[in-house]
């Protein structure tokens, strides 16, 4: 079983190097692959990277645990999710190639000339980025300490975090590209394996013991919400910019969002293993163990690493993203003066500091960052006035976009404090609202005189 794990992961990092075949010279080859990625790379990237560590063990752990309610808001979310990109995702890589933009803040700083904007955007974006990191490396504990329960658990977080390290220095986002391909075909594959002989191996009654349903009362005013928020914020998420910017044209964009659906085959799958695994009694000591679980009964030893292998690298490929996003925040859009060479040099730091981070708050199991993981959609969804505005509105300006982001933030605010719930509805939704009313209404009060829209420079 860990020989054929190490086997996987070595196959991980052996495509990596292959990835550097190819490359370009400078920050935007290294962060966004040059804008050269084809139709396929892009599809494996962009489409597959929604699916992490949290969709192989979250998904099928919730439904085991008696949850299949929340199937219904996952499914809302992630359809809706690809009809945004589509139409989204073509006008954001246009703006992009435009003004020559990495990262969210440097498009923001370009079309509205403001360097407080493109901080407070990136400051944000750092922020909320950082809890990913902790989460993908939750999974992956639970995945190791199965794999290898004698062994310490900080050395195998670091031995993970290494591997993480040596996909981003061998060849930035080009080698997250090739990895994911490897990790979309063992992940779909590993789900339909154990899927079918799950169903194979169907037991004719089920077991008598009963697992217990979390009574969480979700009304249907938060779930529509929380949906449209979630589907309208996927749009704005930094990795997801870097991914678009790394496609050769729109046109690849939009044919990867309109096959975007047919990755959601693995969900009735993975339900048929969790409510298996159920009825069979089997059992699980978290119900996000229900998976491995399930693989470990109707699969020989050497298959289970593999699968094991498949889920971490679902978190590693993520975690991956995630240190390209944050880096060049960092080093493009908070440090001032630092040019290609000393962004890359330094990107490379901040990318080293932030997995030890993340494999520290998973040890620690920092509360914080837990919370700041549910106000991750809340945030960056606020984004979004702004990149409308640029795109249809030639005389908003940066101080009307920063009135509003202040005012999404003081209404979110005002409303945990206040413990006010508003029918049930998304807080976030109350904020963007709030956003793009402020906005409009500083635009209208206070109108940039020498401005032009995005649509308008594209002419």
């Amino acid at each position: 079983m860990t020989a054929a794990f190490l086997a996987v992961l070595a196959l991980s990092l052996a495509i990596a190097v292959w990835a550097r075949r190819g490359a370009g010279q400078g920050p935007r080859a290294y962060f966004v692959a040059g804008g050269q990625l084809g139709a396929i790379l892009f599809f494996f990237l962009s489409v597959g990277e929604t699916y992490s560590i949290a969709t192989m063990l979250g998904f099928p752990g919730g439904v085991y645990a008696g949850g299949e309610g929340f199937v219904l808001w996952f499914f809302g979310y992630i359809l809706l999710a690809a009809p945004v990109l589509f139409v989204l995702g073509p006008w954001i890589w246009r703006a992009g190639q435009l003004h020559g933009a990495v990262t969210i803040p440097d498009f923001f700083a370009a079309h509205f000339g403001s360097r407080a904007l493109e901080r407070v955007i990136a400051l944000g974006a750092i922020a909320l980025l950082l809890p990913i990191g902790t989460m993908q490396f939750a999974g992956i504990r639970l995945v190791l300490g199965a794999l290898a329960p004698g062994v310490p658990m900080p050395l195998l977080l670091a031995g993970a975090g290494l591997v993480t390290l040596g996909y981003v220095l061998l060849a930035g986002l080009r080698a997250a590209a090739f990895v994911a391909v490897l990790k979309d075909a063992l992940m779909l594959g590993a789900i339909v394996l154990v899927s079918a002989l799950a169903l194979a191996h169907w037991p004719s009654a089920p077991a008598p013991q009963v697992v217990a349903a979390p009574q969480v009362p979700v009304g249907l005013p938060f779930a529509l919400s929380t949906i449209f928020v979630q589907a309208l914020g996927f749009a704005m998420i930094p990795q997801n910019w870097a991914f678009l910017f790394a496609a050769r044209g729109p046109q690849a964009i939009a044919r990867a969002q309109a096959a975007a659906p047919l990755y959601m085959v693995m969900f009735p799958l993975l339900m048929a293993v969790a409510v298996f695994a159920r009825r069979l009694g089997l059992p699980v000591a978290k119900p996000d163990f229900v998976f491995l679980a399930t693989a470990q009964h109707v699969l020989p030893g050497w298959a289970v690493g593999v699968v094991m292998a498949a889920v971490v690298l679902a978190g590693l490929v993520i975690l991956s993203s995630v240190c390209l996003a944050i880096a060049p925040l960092l080093t493009r859009n908070v440090l001032p003066g630092l040019d290609g060479a000393a962004q890359q040099r330094w990107a490379k730091a901040v990318m080293a500091l932030f997995i030890a981070l993340s494999a520290a708050g998973a040890l620690a199991q920092v509360p914080l960052l837990a919370t700041l993981n549910t106000v991750f959609y809340f945030g960056i969804v606020q984004t979004l006035p702004g990149f409308l505005a640029a795109l249809w509105a030639p005389r908003a300006s940066a101080a009307g976009l920063l009135a509003g982001l202040a005012a999404a933030a003081l209404a979110i605010l005002a409303m945990k404090l206040a413990g006010l719930g508003l029918g049930g509805i998304n807080p976030g939704l109350i904020g963007l609202i709030a956003n793009g009313a402020v906005l409009a209404l500083w635009t209208r009060a206070r109108p940039r005189r020498d401005g032009r829209s995005v649509i308008e420079l594209l002419g």
